[in-house]
């Protein structure tokens, strides 16, 4: 084991909870650190995928399973590596690599280039025996994750832990797992800071649990598998929708599997719109990704019901998160983009006011209202590059359950046939065009955008 000392410093949690809200295995010992676990440990998920057919199927299209294969995080990656300067903003770069491809860092497989890695798990990115062989975590933030996996060389397939005490030990034993249950368990990954001024780079549980799903209650808490992990095709399983139970076999009946009132899902479906692999491509996935982002907000038009020419249009625009138990948007919000696209109209269909436009090359105009964080490096200017970031110079994201109130006002033309057709539309996309172009180059992709929720008034 490393040094328990040394794993403090490098792979310290982002914070720890409190003794009595710590499920019991949140613990504290050393880690699974760099190069610790011998290569050939970890089964590939299609093994797990004989037995557990329908889970594998939902997996191997999800985002977990493309983490490492997204060309945007890629890139970013190794412009990091390229222009990290001294250790600590270089193990910020192995905090990605950490949780976007966890068994090849643990296995030491992982080379630092842009191909993959050697072993078929570690080509896996997050995959079924990598999540079911944590036996426990050290706290929340920048993957504190103790691993125990069986043997994938001797067939031995260890312990594998989840939220069933009850399972039928067949292929491998089980073992209940309360972190496996609650949302510190996606904590250990979805809170990172950074490895040298331990600035919060990504705070999804932390907005989580300051937020009105954690309750306190265990009765009454939502926890992030509660949406995340309820969703399928046409059932959202938002804040402001049903989470209906999903009920079926974990394992195939044929091998000895339970018939339950619900299995957890594992399509993972978050804000990720951009188009990752293959299997991302199909419209059923597309659509599950948009059903959750149209479903997170609410956009209302406060306006007045009479103006005349010429005069002072003011008007305001609410934006409320009405269904993610995190502020939206969230995850690496300082590339993420989430805006208000506000046209006004007038009888004739003429445009006379316009904010959060996108031009023909995809760039969003300078005066949209963004919701979105802005990092500063160490001279205090504005970066996208995580390694760099020193400091927030803005955070303007609607909280849980909260709305943002956006206010306007132009000038009417004295000729402006009335009424008025005002429409404000939220939209999204996961990076701005201009990063993508950046990373990638000419040949980049084009970022698609959603849009998430919109309003129409009429002013006469």
């Amino acid at each position: 084991q490393n040094d328990p000392g040394a794993i403090a410093q490098e792979w310290a949690p982002s914070w720890q909870l409190p003794q009595r809200d710590r499920p019991a295995n949140i613990i504290e010992a050393p880690i699974t650190g760099r190069g610790e676990m011998p290569e050939g440990r970890f089964f590939p998920p299609i093994i797990c995928g004989a037995c557990h057919t329908d889970i594998f199927q939902q997996w191997k299209g999800s985002t977990h399973a493309y983490a490492w294969y997204d060309p945007l995080p890629r890139a970013l990656y190794q412009k990091g590596l390229q222009e990290a300067q001294g250790e600590q903003q270089r193990a910020v770069m192995d905090t990605c690599v950490r949780c976007h491809t966890p068994v090849s860092f643990t296995t030491g497989e992982w080379k630092a280039t842009p191909s993959m890695p050697g072993s078929e798990a570690s080509k896996e990115n997050i995959f079924c025996d990598f999540c079911h062989s944590i036996k426990a975590t050290t706290g929340i933030g920048n993957a504190p994750f103790i691993l125990d996996p069986g043997d994938a060389t001797k067939m031995d397939f260890g312990t594998k832990r989840g939220p069933f005490k009850d399972c039928p030990m067949t292929a491998h034993k089980t073992e209940y797992s309360e972190l496996h249950t609650r949302s510190e368990f996606c904590g250990s990954c979805h809170d990172v800071s950074h490895a040298g001024s331990r600035l919060a780079v990504e705070q999804t549980y932390t907005e989580w649990r300051l937020g009105p799903y954690n309750t306190g209650n265990p009765a009454t808490t939502t926890h992030c598998q509660d949406c995340h992990m309820r969703q399928r095709p046409g059932v959202p399983s938002t804040g402001s929708t049903e989470r209906p139970d999903n009920p079926g076999f974990a394992a195939r009946k044929e091998v000895g599997g339970i018939e339950r009132p619900h299995i957890w899902t594992h399509y993972f479906v978050g804000g990720t719109s951009l188009i990752l692999g293959p299997a991302l491509q199909e419209p059923e996935r597309q659509k599950m990704a948009e059903d959750r982002l149209k479903n997170a907000a609410r956009v209302e038009l406060i306006t007045p019901t009479s103006i005349k020419p010429g005069e002072l249009l003011r008007f305001r625009v609410m934006v409320e998160n009405v269904g993610a138990g995190h502020y939206i948007p969230t995850g690496l919000t300082e590339v993420r983009q989430m805006w208000l696209d506000v046209v006004a109209v007038d009888a004739d269909g003429k445009e006379v006011y316009r904010s959060g436009t996108v031009d023909e090359k995809g760039h969003l105009e300078e005066d949209a209202v963004i919701y979105h964080t802005i990092f500063g490096n160490e001279k205090g200017q504005p970066t996208y590059k995580i390694w760099e970031a020193t400091h927030i110079i803005s955070d303007y994201r609607v909280p849980p359950k909260g709305q943002r109130v956006e206010k306007y006002a132009f000038l009417l033309p004295p000729d402006v046939k009335l009424p008025l057709k005002i429409k404000a539309v939220l939209r999204y996309r996961s990076a701005p065009q201009w990063l993508a172009v950046e990373l990638l180059g000419d040949g980049a992709p084009t970022i698609p955008i959603v849009d998430m929720a919109e309003a129409t008034a009429a002013v006469q």
